[in-house]
């Protein structure tokens, strides 16, 4: 395992992670600013698979952090995670699934990362190997925690098991309301406590009244306090063959409902449903889409000027 800077010399760029694997590809937005906090909702290392918990130092001086976490037995703050060291321009790797490491055979597996000196960026890497989930994935920590999490590209239906998995780091409970969205008549699910510093695992298929297909879906605490955050687990079977996706929630606050979205990687040949929009306002709108080469955006033909409804959802094909 490495880490990487990027770093521009004038202008703007995106930049993702990229993991190839016989059971899909996973890929992963990298963090444009260090933090001292961070949170990582869903961990898994039941029957054998691997959870990996990344910290990147890319400063000069050394970097101290306490890592806590939560499983199905509830939170924990193990003395050998406390005042671990991060030396300069490096990174730490910590395996949580590993014999003595304190969380084995876990399908619930929470991470709270405290920096008490200087700041990191904090990812993920899961690799499924049993309990009903499949494949790599990278993931980036959340740096906050939000009131609302909001999701586009949600699924249902035979074939895909969908979860959601809420995790609450705080020192108090809080009250989630979920509201699935997009689909022809909206589903409100019953409120949903979280304990603090607990983790609740929501399974779509669950829900009465929720149609097969794609939907939207929004959680929310009643406090306008931030506390918590948000993981969608979507594992689909595409033959003999299952892989599993990990998700985190898009925010609703400081510029991440927005005018303008940004795909850095886009699929390689012919997608059905490759992008998935959803209109939080109540007002109609229009989207176009562009594919971006060295002569800068250019217009997709059949993409242009298309309608989307007030709190709509609507899936564009990727196509020749």
């Amino acid at each position: 395992i490495t880490g990487a800077v990027v770093e521009i010399e004038g202008g703007g760029a995106l930049v993702e992670q990229v993991a190839l694997g016989p059971d899909g590809n996973s890929y992963a937005a990298c963090a444009n600013a260090t933090s001292d906090a961070w949170y990582l909702a869903d961990g898994f290392t039941a029957e054998g698979s691997i959870d990996q918990v990344i910290l990147t130092n890319p400063f000069e001086q050394t970097v101290v952090a306490n890592l806590s976490f939560t499983t199905r037995e509830g939170y924990r703050e193990p003395g050998s995670y406390r005042g671990l060291t991060v030396p300069p321009r490096s990174i730490r790797v910590i395996d949580l699934g590993a014999p003595g490491a304190g969380a084995q055979s876990e399908p619930v597996l929470a991470v709270d990362v405290e920096v008490t000196r200087g700041r990191l960026v904090v990812g993920r890497s899961q690799d499924f190997v049993g309990g009903g989930r499949s494949g790599t994935q990278v993931t980036l920590g959340s740096p906050v925690t939000r009131e609302q999490w909001w999701f586009a590209n949600g699924e249902s239906g035979p074939g895909i098991d969908e979860e959601y998995v809420i995790y609450n780091p705080t020192s108090q409970s809080v009250e989630v309301d979920v509201l699935f969205i997009g689909i022809e008549t909206p589903v409100l699910v019953d409120p949903i406590e979280v304990p603090a510093r607990q983790v609740v695992t929501y399974d779509s298929s669950t829900q009465d009244g929720l149609p097969d297909g794609g939907h939207a879906v929004v959680f929310a605490t009643a406090s306008s306090e931030p506390s918590i955050v948000v993981d969608r687990v979507i594992t689909r079977a595409d033959g003999e063959v299952r892989g599993t996706g990990v998700l985190t929630g898009a925010l609703a606050r400081n510029g991440y409902v927005a005018s303008t979205w940004y795909v850095p990687r886009g699929p390689e040949g012919t997608v059905s449903e490759a992008i998935v929009i959803y209109n939080v306002d109540n007002e109609p709108g229009t989207v176009t889409v562009s594919a971006v080469g060295t002569s800068g955006p250019v217009p997709i033909e059949g993409l242009t000027e298309v309608d989307y409804g007030a709190a709509g959802r609507v899936s564009l094909d990727l196509d020749d």
